[in-house]
């Protein structure tokens, strides 16, 4: 991720950092959970209806459709990534150090 990759991301993710509820680690925890609600409620210790809510609260904040499971949010998860927030998903199939390796088997 580059400077201007990594500004943008900053710049979109800091939106949500004025919200006293941490609408940020719900949904960081929200997208690594695989959008499941459930267990995002699990591991942050509250109730899975309050997620939901959290996510639908970080929409217009975000100015982002995140339940709707587009593009919008590709870029909230990309983001997260380029903040280093989530970790690189391990990609299966690939040989680091070669550059024609494909990503999938």
């Amino acid at each position: 991720a580059g400077p201007a990759l990594r500004t943008w991301a900053g710049d979109l993710l800091g939106r949500l950092d004025p919200d006293g509820r941490d609408l940020r680690r719900t949904l960081r925890t929200w997208i690594a959970a695989g959008g499941n609600a459930e267990r995002a409620a699990h591991q942050l210790g509250m109730h899975a209806q309050t997620v939901r809510e959290h996510v639908r609260s970080a929409e217009p904040v975000l100015e982002r459709e995140l339940l709707a499971a587009g593009s919008d949010l590709y870029e909230v998860v990309l983001a997260h990534l380029a903040t280093g927030d989530l970790d690189q998903p391990p990609l299966h199939g690939t040989k680091p150090g070669h550059p024609d390796s494909p990503v999938h088997d």
